[in-house]
């Protein structure tokens, strides 16, 4: 079984991390074939299956801890080449965020094994691109719930007559929704 480990550094808490994370992995996968934010989270035991030039990508989810951990378990198929590949992500707090730690331990069937250094680098590319796609996409989600927190929200409280704010603040409302005498 061959491994190959990466670790990448992003400047948000685990949580926004962990649903940058679920965005990027799920596109082509289980998502759309873009990312896009607020993708649901997988269910253990789901399975996939996708078709990119002349691989085909058939996995399944084994684990999804949020928001903490998750791995997938897939099978390339290349005609003649078969590659059993196992993708894990692991997220840790830093000091200044979150360390997303990925491991690929993938092992090489059929005629596979003699295009090894193919395979390689074809996973080492995947990877590559997915840590690319997740810093990218993490300061989007992390921006993207900062801006939902900044709202305002105020409590509406009913007074004897008209509607107030939590502040005390008068707020108007129009005859038109007044309910019908009768």
């Amino acid at each position: 079984m061959l491994r190959q480990r990466y670790e990448l550094r992003i400047g948000c808490t685990l949580s926004h991390a962990f649903s940058a994370l679920l965005d990027v992995v799920a596109r082509g996968r289980w998502g759309s074939a873009a990312i896009e934010l607020g993708t649901v989270q997988p269910r253990v035991g789901m399975t996939y299956a996708q078709q990119r030039r002349s691989v085909f990508r058939r996995g399944r989810v084994t684990e999804c801890l949020r928001p903490v951990a998750l791995t997938l378990t897939e099978t390339l198929l290349d005609p003649p080449c078969c590659v059993q590949l196992r993708l894990h992500w692991r997220l840790e707090p830093g000091d200044t965020g979150a360390i997303v730690l990925l491991e690929a331990r993938f092992s090489l069937n059929g005629a596979a094994t003699l295009r090894r250094r193919r395979w390689r680098n074809n996973i080492r590319g995947h990877c590559e691109r997915m840590l690319a796609a997740l810093e990218r996409h993490s300061t989007q989600v992390a921006a993207n719930t900062a801006s939902v927190e900044k709202r305002e929200v105020h409590v509406l409280a009913i007074p004897g007559r008209g509607y107030t704010r939590d502040d005390g603040a008068a707020i108007a409302v129009p005859q038109g929704n007044a309910e019908p005498n009768g």
